[in-house]
């Protein structure tokens, strides 16, 4: 017998078994991703909750802990200022304390000419620094300039400026009031 391939179909027969496994295949693998996508999305998503939650505690006790910082700090700059201020009043008596006014008047005793008299002697004491304001009546005026010039030329006193001088009103003195600025050294 003799066999011819005849096809009476109007379409021809096509085998789409293999096709349809393997898209069965896929979709099966693509439902099992999805679904392991989607539980892993909602186990993300209960973590980041949880960790927004622990975030906003931390930041909370993070800004406790800062105005803590600062009310710290403000006690202790309040103390340190405190305590400064007691140390620059008893180092201010101590250099108060240290002023040797012997050595101040012994001096001026040698370096004041015979017809100046020294009426007062007021020391400022500005850290390490004496600042000297020395009011004297001088009978001339050369006697005046000489007080000065000698002050100028001891090793002792520094900066010396006359301030002002005035004829004396005084009935008793006759003759010029001036005034002195000058910078003493203590220690040599």
């Amino acid at each position: 017998m003799l066999r011819f391939p005849i096809n009476l179909a109007s379409r021809p027969f096509v085998n789409r078994r293999k096709f349809f496994l393997v898209m069965g295949f896929l979709s099966l693998l693509l439902s099992l991703l999805s679904g392991w996508n989607i539980s892993t999305y909602r186990m993300l998503l209960v973590r980041r909750s949880a960790y927004d939650l622990k975030m906003k505690g931390s930041q909370e006790y993070l800004a406790k802990l800062k105005e803590e910082e600062t009310k710290l700090k403000e006690q202790l700059q309040k103390r340190e200022t405190e305590f400064l201020e007691k140390v620059e009043f008893i180092n201010s008596l101590i250099d108060h304390r240290t002023f040797s006014w012997t050595r101040l008047l012994n001096d001026l005793e040698t370096l004041t000419p015979s017809n100046v008299y020294i009426a007062s002697i007021r020391p400022k004491i500005q850290g390490r620094e004496v600042v000297v304001e020395i009011l004297a009546n001088a009978k001339t005026n050369q006697d005046a300039i000489d007080f000065v010039v000698q002050l100028e030329s001891s090793d002792r006193f520094l900066e010396v400026h006359p301030v002002f001088e005035d004829i004396a009103k005084s009935p008793t003195l006759v003759g010029k009031q001036i005034s002195v600025l000058a910078t003493y050294k203590q220690h040599l």
